[in-house]
Order: structure tokens, then sequence, then C-alpha cells
């Protein structure tokens, strides 16, 4: 199986890309969550903050236990490939599309699929029906290769149907450093 070559970063036009709402605490990430008002991330539940707290230390903790070297507390989300069912995450969607040979791999990790939905399966027993040993685990770039010949790699397709791969939408990558974020949020899109 061929790993893709790209990381895919959706966000909302009008705030900019590479935001994360954890960054600025959970008092200031409470109150953005309350003004998002349109799109899916506006009907997230009432404990998303709290959750998505927990879960980036969780993450940053097993990634570190494997050999990562994060260098920010909170990391930058993408897709492994790309995912046109993330641009419904926001009213005026964009993308930014970075070659994944552009980052360091002690600075990314990834969950399959989503994070919050890999650990929420791994979690919860009412959602066995759902999970696969690869979920509520943290992998390296290293491991991506076996991981999607294993599970093969999400699409569209096999969520649509699919009923036990229907949360299997893309696999998230995580990057827990500012240098190639800096040099792409200044670049022009690319797509």
């Amino acid at each position: 199986m061929t790993i893709p070559r790209f990381l895919y970063h959706y966000y909302e036009l009008e705030n900019g890309p590479f935001r994360n709402i954890t960054e600025c605490g959970y008092e200031k990430a409470v109150d953005i969550q309350g003004q998002i008002l349109k799109g899916w991330n506006s009907k997230r539940p009432d404990n998303y903050i709290s959750l998505r707290f927990s879960l980036e230390n969780r993450i940053r903790e097993q990634f570190i236990l494997k050999g990562g070297k994060p260098s920010r507390n909170d990391p930058f989300y993408f897709t492994l490939g790309e995912c046109e069912w993330a641009k419904s995450w926001y009213v005026n969607p964009e993308v930014v599309k970075i070659p994944l040979t552009d980052f360091e791999p002690e600075h990314i990790s990834f969950t399959y699929p989503d994070s919050m939905v890999s650990f929420q399966f791994y979690d919860e027993p009412k959602l066995k029906t759902y999970r696969k040993d690869c979920n509520g685990q943290v992998f390296l770039l290293s491991e991506i290769n076996d991981l999607i010949g294993e599970y093969g790699l999400p699409t569209e397709e096999k969520c649509q149907t699919e009923e036990r791969l229907k949360y299997d939408k893309y696999i998230e990558a995580q990057v827990w450093d500012d240098a190639i974020i800096k040099e792409y949020k200044t670049k022009p899109n690319t797509l």
C-alpha cells in the first residue's frame, strides 16, 4: 500500500490556518468554541473542550514514550492524504497541502482514524462495534506503512458502504513543531 505523499490542513478561511483551539488555555478555548455558530464544528458536545485537552495530553505522552520529540504542548492537525469530508467542518473551508517529506519524523504522530474518534472507540465499551486494535494508540511515521497495510486507507466509499467503517474517514496527523508551520503560514495556498 502506498502512503499518501501529502498532509492536508483544513481550516476556516476567515480565521486562517494553523490554529488550535487549545493553544491559548482552557478558558479561551471555551470562549472560542462558544463563538462557533455555523458549520460542523458548531455541533460539538458541551464537554468537547475538556475532552480535547485530556486527549492532547494522552497523545503527547504516548508520542514521547515512542520516541517522539514534541516542541509544542498542543499539535497542529492534518489528514494524511486528502479528505473532502473535512471541508464540511467549515463555512468557508480552505486547505494547505504540505509534502510529508517536509516534516521531521520526530515531530509528527498519527492516529487511525481521527484522534477523538480513535480514543473514544478505545475507551467506550458501547462503541466496540467500531473498535480496531489500532484505536487508542499513537503511531510514528515509521509505523504508517504497516498500519495502512493492516487496515487500509480510509476512503469515502468505505465509510458510506461498510457500517463498521463509517467513522474511518481519514488518518489524522498531529504535528508537534512550529518550524514547517511558520514557513507555510506565509505561503499562498498551492491547491
